[in-house]
């Protein structure tokens, strides 16, 4: 597991090395979750195809749609519990993986 402290560092780290599945968080300072989404589905990169989770206290459904349309494999609205999380991201490592 990597964190990243904003967007860009985030797009670094998915330029550099694969991961099973990403997880943004939708207001990240520098870039947002759905900007480095947009770029990570852009690029040729190893991390294009991976799952993506945005996590967002973004309720509105236009906020929804945005990150969709960047290429979000999932939304998940905050508060959420960790338990939910890990779920989400099991079943998409295990789909991955299928």
């Amino acid at each position: 597991m990597k964190a990243a402290k904003d967007g860009k560092e985030a797009l670094r780290l998915l330029e550099s090395e694969p991961f099973d599945v990403v997880i943004l968080d939708y207001m990240m300072p520098e870039l947002t979750g759905v900007e480095v989404c947009a770029r990570l589905r852009a690029s040729e990169g190893v991390n294009r195809e991976k799952p993506v989770i945005l996590l967002t206290a973004k309720a509105q459904q236009k906020d929804r749609e945005q990150a969709l349309e960047a290429g979000a494999t999932e939304y998940m609205m905050k508060p959420f519990s960790p338990l939910q999380l890990l779920e989400l991201v099991d079943r998409l490592v295990g789909a991955a993986g299928a």
